[in-house]
Formats: structure tokens, sequence, C-alpha cells
């Protein structure tokens, strides 16, 4: 429901508006994290002698304390705060941890700290990925999706339909290179294959749950794939994979069945390719807005 979606607030008076704390490096705003969430943190830091966070609940703000002045100690740092919180159960969105570290970038586009990805929600940082379109044209133009069904072992979104492959950017890691890293791992496509692949722009929106507020922004590729051509299973992320008409897409994108952040990169897509108009759909204008929303928080050069 776009005209729904386009009502609400951007990030910084939604985050005021539900008495966020600030997530701040160098007094600048990089996350934002909910009350609840703060509150659980500070009962785990006041058994510590050298507390990695200071709160101020004054100003509604949380930052590293002194002595946590580089990337490496603050890293090593969290990852040890991070690791007792799990086991303690503190936060709930470590039960879906992934041994993935994402990069928290500050001010100056600089890797302030690396944190566990299933942290990233809690901390409310900006996140970044790659999402693939594969798709194949016949010989009268008709174009179709490849789009893969979540393994229902997923601690996230399991079962639901998602791109041809999809990840989110490591620290180090362009975006063309993850999005090649990406098709292989999921799909089972060549690197010479994959790096037939169009760059079709951005998206970026922000995601509101139990576990926090999160915004996000991924680099979006479009690639044709040879009509003979059948991605294969290969690290256990995805079930299977689907080859649907548009109007099979369009349906199952109706019926809810997507991933919603594949959802949207879906949309984006249609509307790229023609097949989501002005005049066919009434709420284009607010499609597109809720597609790039504007996000305040610090943005990475990404090679």
């Amino acid at each position: 429901n776009s005209s729904q979606n386009a009502t609400v607030p951007d990030i910084e008076l939604l985050a005021e508006r539900e008495g966020l704390y600030r997530f701040l490096v160098d007094g600048d705003t990089i996350g934002h994290m909910s009350a609840n969430d703060v509150a659980a943190l500070k009962g785990i830091l006041k058994e510590r002698p050298h507390p990695v966070f200071n709160i101020d609940d004054m100003q509604s703000s949380l930052s590293f304390s002194d002595g946590f002045d580089d990337c490496a100690t603050r890293s090593a740092a969290v990852a040890e705060l991070l690791v007792q919180m799990h086991c303690e159960k503190t936060w709930a969105s470590l039960s879906k941890w992934r041994g993935e570290l994402y990069p928290v970038y500050d001010g100056s586009a600089g890797v302030a700290a690396m944190v566990e990805r299933a942290a990233s929600y809690n901390f409310g940082i900006r996140t970044y990925g790659v999402h693939i379109n594969g798709f194949t044209r016949s010989a009268t133009g008709e174009l179709r999706m490849w789009v893969g069904r979540r393994s229902l072992s997923k601690p996230t979104w399991p079962g639901y339909l998602d791109q041809v492959a999809a990840g989110g950017i490591g620290d180090g890691m362009g975006a063309w290179e993850c999005m090649v890293k990406e098709c292989g791992e999921e799909a089972g496509i060549s690197p010479e294959l994959a790096r037939r692949g169009r760059f079709a722009g951005t998206i970026q929106y922000f995601t509101r749950s139990k576990l926090g507020l999160q915004p996000e922004t991924q680099f979006v590729f479009d690639l044709e794939l040879p009509s003979d051509f059948v991605p294969v299973p290969t690290d256990g992320e995805v079930e299977s994979f689907l080859h649907l008409t548009l109007d099979e897409t369009i349906e199952r994108l109706r019926l809810g069945q997507f991933k919603p952040n594949c959802a949207a990169c879906v949309v984006d897509f249609l509307v790229r390719h023609g097949i989501v108009t002005p005049d066919n759909e009434p709420d284009y204008l607010a499609i597109i807005d809720c597609l790039h929303r504007p996000l305040p928080h610090p943005a990475p050069r990404f090679r």
C-alpha cells in the first residue's frame, strides 16, 4: 500500500517522535536505538569496569567511551560485549547470530567499528547490500524473472521469495565484487556470466520492526540470463528457483510472498522496465518516493 507508506515521516522525525537514542561518533548521528535496547545494554555495561559505550539519558544519546578511539579497539570491545549479550539473551535479535561483521561508518566515511550483523538493527546503523534481478528475454521480447525461494532454515524470512541472488556488502568489498560473489555462492552463476550484469542504480528505505529501526541502501543489478540457463542452489541459503512470467511475479507480490526489501527491488525493476507507469498505477509517485527515501546516516565511498 504505497499511499499508506508515503505518510511515514522521515527517519529523524520518526526517531524524535518515538524517543529513540542517537548513536553518535564524533558528534555525528550514525544510528538510532530504542529506549528498551539502550536500557538492556546499560544493565550489561554496569557490570564492566571499562564500558565501551557512554550513555547520556539527558541527551538521549550513546557514544563510544574515552579510550575506545579506533576501529580495532572498539570492534574488539563490542565483539566481547555482544557475545555476552548473545549468551544472556539480552537482545532478541542476537538469537539470529550470523557470525558476519558489518562496518559502522562514521561521518567522514571511515569505519568507526565492526559489529555482528545480527546487532545492526539494534544499533540502527545504515547497512548496504546488493540485489540481482535475474531475468530472461524470449525471442518475442517476453520477460521472465528467476526468483529464489529462501531456505526454511534461514534465520530471517524463511520460505519467502527473493532475488536470484543478494547479500550484504562487508567491509573492504565493492558493490560489483559483492555482486559477482553472491551470484556464484547462491545461484551457481559463473563470474564471467555475472559480469554481464548491468548496474541499475540504488533503492533505499528504512525498516521498522520489533528488532529496531534500520536504514538500508541496496545496489541493484539487472542480469539477463541465457534462455537455457538454470540457476542452482549452491550455499544452502536458497531452497529452489522459480522462473516466473511478470504477471506471475506481480501476483506473488500482491500475495505478500516476497521478502519485503526483495519486493521493493522487484517493483523497482518493473518501474524501470516500463511495466509500472504513471498511466497504470495511480500511486506511481508515492512508490518512487518509497523506493528512494533520503537517509541522513553517513555513507561510505564504494569502489
